[in-house]
């Protein structure tokens, strides 16, 4: 009975042994099979092949410098295009009379009408027959009283004849003279040369110094006589007059308008050429 018991639990273990075996150990055809096609020589089916570790590249931090400023100089840019100021000199405008001898021959003073108007004396006339060594004023060198750029420059004009504008811009003048003739900044004295000969010897848009010589004394215009007509305005800085002619009907709208615009228009304030004619703003008193 004992033997029996165990005959049956071996029986029983074999059979679950069975089923637990592949079922290639059953399979007569494969149990024919050389050991080695089924397991190889290598083992290849039965090895895990490990993974080859791919490199990774390693990251070494490399240290940033800040670039080195490259060495530079520093050129100062001027602000300012302008061409240097010309030297400040006051001359008499006729070349062989001093600022003294202009009182001893003016022949009609400043004798100003009232604003707007356009008749009496905007200026002063300057003529003689016999002064010293000279028998008359006719030919005499007209010259600069101021340096500047030249604002107009006309031959055969109504009334003025052959003329001559300098303007003086407010820079180029000392401070007290611009303060005692009521010269503002962005404003400039113009003088005007009238009743000239023939010959003009400047030429609008130029440069002049003080004691330049533009012309001679004639009587061109509606000038009875040889004489010297000057005048001086204060106005805006820039102003140039290309044409300039009365109110005649001969005359182009350009040039009265022109015309107007210096003596009448209020914009060219016209004052008494003496109180520039003053020895007291030659430089150094000479």
């Amino acid at each position: 009975m004992r033997i029996s018991i165990h005959l049956i639990w071996l029986s029983l273990f074999i059979a679950s042994c069975s089923i637990s075996l592949p079922s290639f150990i059953h399979n007569p055809a494969v149990n024919a099979l050389d050991s080695t096609q089924v397991f190889p020589q290598n083992n290849s089916l039965l090895q895990l092949k490990r993974p080859t570790e791919t490199a990774v590249p390693s990251i070494t931090p490399t240290r940033t410098t800040s670039p080195s400023p490259i060495p530079t100089t520093l050129t100062p840019t001027s602000t300012s295009t302008s061409t240097p100021l010309p030297p400040f000199n006051l001359c008499s405008p006729l070349d062989v009379h001093s600022l003294e001898d202009l009182e001893k021959i003016t022949s009609d003073p400043y004798n100003p009408p009232a604003p707007g108007k356009d008749f009496r004396h905007h200026g002063i006339d300057f003529s003689h027959y016999t002064f010293g060594d000279f028998k008359t004023i006719q030919g005499i060198g007209v010259q600069t009283i101021l340096p500047g750029i030249v604002a107009s420059s006309i031959g055969g004009s109504f009334p003025f004849g052959n003329m001559v504008i300098v303007e003086t811009p407010y820079e180029y003048l000392p401070a007290q003279m611009s303060k005692e003739l009521q010269i503002n900044p962005l404003e400039s004295l113009y003088t005007l040369y009238a009743h000239m000969e023939e010959t003009l010897m400047v030429t609008l848009g130029e440069q002049v110094l003080a004691c330049s010589q533009i012309g001679t004394v004639g009587r061109s215009g509606n000038a009875g006589i040889f004489h010297l007509h000057l005048e001086t305005r204060v106005g805006k800085q820039g102003a140039q007059f290309p044409v300039m002619g009365y109110y005649l009907d001969e005359n182009t709208a350009e040039e009265k308008e022109f015309y107007l615009l210096w003596r009448t228009s209020g914009e060219f304030r016209h004052f008494d050429p003496m109180l520039v004619l003053d020895r007291r703003w030659v430089p150094n008193g000479k």
